[in-house]
């Protein structure tokens, strides 16, 4: 799986991948995409996927220990350019 970070230059600390609410695994950051407003890139290697529908999400945290925030835990958010938080992906393994 391939994925990308959009950020507001704070230097990314780290990048998980969580499937079907399962555990927060890491995923590895592309050492290529280092510049500080560039966009970030990832990869997560998923093994023994099984068929049938799915959800991926990933979060990033920063150097600081933000943590991406859910949907949940931005209520706030008077735009939808102010929504930064995690967006579940369903997917479909024949």
């Amino acid at each position: 799986m391939l994925g990308v970070v959009l950020h507001d230059g704070t230097p990314v600390k780290s990048v998980e991948v969580r499937i079907d609410d399962g555990p927060w695994r890491p995923a590895t950051l592309d050492p290529a995409t280092r510049a500080k407003y560039s966009w970030k890139l990832f990869t997560y290697a998923w093994s023994n996927a099984a068929p049938g529908e799915h959800t991926l999400v990933s979060r990033v945290t920063d150097i600081n220990g933000r943590v991406q925030p859910t949907s949940e835990e931005l209520e706030t958010k008077k735009t939808f350019l102010e929504d930064n938080s995690q967006f579940p992906r369903k997917l479909t393994i024949a």
